[in-house]
């Protein structure tokens, strides 16, 4: 694995990370890393909670999955070019 220099500046936020600002120039930064923290619809926990089946309706899968495309785009919009994106 790649070992990364340390970070110069770290930001963390609770922005709405879809419509992440530009700086106060109104120009677009570019970050080096990016870790999104996105809404998750829960449906993994299925396998270790049996009795969540019950109570599960196809629509909550498919509810957050915009947002998370939305949010998956505008990191890699914020990312620079060789930079890491965990999400």
């Amino acid at each position: 694995a790649a070992v990364l220099a340390p970070a110069a500046a770290l930001a963390v936020t609770s922005h709405r990370a879809q419509i992440f600002p530009v700086d106060s120039r109104g120009k677009e930064e570019e970050f080096d890393r990016i870790i999104c923290d996105v809404p998750c619809s829960g449906d993994g926990t299925f396998r270790k909670y049996r009795d969540k089946w019950g109570h599960w309706q196809h629509h909550q899968g498919r509810q957050l999955h915009s947002l998370q495309i939305q949010i998956a785009m505008r990191a890699v919009a914020l990312l620079k070019v060789g930079g890491l994106l965990s999400y």
